[in-house]
């Protein structure tokens, strides 16, 4: 692969990585295009790799090379441990992204990314979940005593909603006469209108009646400081509780996958899964409910 550095367009000049960063991030923001939970990640990432740039000793954006872009994308963890294929594609993702609006800004003239092979994002090691098994997990998630984010995580989640869409949705998004919810979408997710489970309007219903109900232009799920991580843990959590968190194949994305195989077998085709689930991709949308549609032919 060229490490060439990527060169600077005339008119926006060079800038220090941390600037250009910032600078980045700041036109994404008031573009407004993304969801706001893709827009918090994403300014992670971008920021993650102008530290990385920064602290490789690169001083200027006219000295990033394609190497560095491939070195970020493959790098350790926040943990130390090896970047899981989704988190190498989310991070080539993110940088795609930082390339283009750095390119719309006249600092950079080219997207070092294009040359950074990854093998295709594979959903194969997810399993949905069985019926049993979300009866046994909406048990757990009702439970928790004084919290009623977990069971809100839940219903969202069998509404469809990945944990890169849970914190986005307010109590607005709630059309609970009609047993709706607005999921805005993902980097890898189209926004949807997707309908709720009986249960999860039953868990919703009684949130936004209680005394303590959330503003309708707050997160239900992310009031104040609560983090993405948090977010992931209320849907874990209940995982956790009901004894299938160690369970081969299961993990957040086995709630919705749940839902879709549901769907396919009640007689939905798999092109309605595809747009329930707001995948773009008929082959993605199957491998993510363990549906071979070859093998219907």
């Amino acid at each position: 692969m060229s490490v060439q550095p990527v060169p600077d367009t005339a008119s926006g000049g060079s800038l220090p990585p941390r600037a250009l960063g910032d600078r980045v991030v700041s036109h994404l923001t008031e573009l407004g295009v993304m969801a706001p939970i893709s827009l918090i990640r994403v300014a992670d990432l971008i920021r993650g790799f102008a530290n990385y740039l920064a602290a490789s000793g690169v001083e200027s954006s006219g000295d990033i090379t394609e190497a560095h872009a491939s070195a970020f994308v493959r790098s350790l963890t926040r943990t130390k441990t090896e970047p899981s294929l989704a988190t190498m594609h989310l991070r080539r993702t993110a940088l795609r992204i930082f390339f283009r609006e750095a390119k719309a800004l006249g600092v950079l003239s080219v997207d070092p990314t294009t040359t950074i092979p990854l093998p295709p994002r594979s959903y194969r090691e997810l399993r949905p979940l069985l019926d049993r098994e979300i009866d046994r997990c909406r048990s757990f998630a009702e439970q928790m005593e004084g919290e009623t984010r977990y069971a809100i995580a839940w219903a969202l989640a069998e509404a469809t909603a990945r944990v890169a869409e849970l914190g986005a949705i307010r109590a607005k998004d709630l059309d609970l006469v009609h047993g709706h919810v607005w999921i805005g979408g993902s980097m890898n997710t189209d926004a949807r209108w997707s309908e709720l489970t009986d249960w999860g309007v039953n868990q919703l219903q009684r949130v936004v009646t209680s005394r303590s109900k959330p503003p309708p232009d707050r997160s239900l799920l992310m009031p104040g400081t609560t983090s993405r991580g948090s977010v992931h843990e209320f849907v874990a959590s209940t995982l956790r509780q009901a004894g299938l968190a160690k369970t081969s194949g299961v993990r957040p994305n086995s709630i919705p996958a749940w839902r879709g195989a549901t769907e396919l077998a009640n007689g939905a085709s798999i092109d309605e899964v595809a747009v329930l689930l707001g995948m773009r991709s008929l082959d993605r949308a199957a491998t993510f409910i363990g549906f071979d549609w070859r093998a219907e032919l």
